[in-house]
């Protein structure tokens, strides 16, 4: 099997199985780094949200609702996002093991 990657140490070229593991490992690891963060920003969305539905109680402004909503829209997406980069990161764990 020939997989030409760009060989990062010697310039170019086509990289060994082992350095093409080892980037795949590397993606897959900074897709659980990617996946922390994420969950910290849903973490402050939702901080977000709870501010906002404190202060909706106390009106019923369009505005507030709307904002309300967009924070709702961007938590979802954020959980999207989430199980995309988890996807990406086992389907690039399984490849490792396919490569041996």
């Amino acid at each position: 099997m020939v997989i030409r990657v760009h060989n990062q140490q010697t310039g170019g070229g086509m990289a060994s199985i082992e350095e093409v593991k080892a980037a795949l490992m590397q993606a897959a690891e900074q897709g659980n780094v990617t996946i922390n963060q994420i969950r910290a920003a849903a973490e402050n969305t939702e901080q977000m949200l709870a501010r906002l539905r404190a202060v909706a109680a106390g009106t019923g402004h369009p505005a507030i609702a709307e904002a309300i909503a967009r924070g709702e829209q961007s938590k979802q997406r954020l959980a999207e996002a989430v199980t995309l980069v988890q996807g990406s990161s086992e389907a690039a764990r399984r490849y490792v093991g396919i490569l041996g």
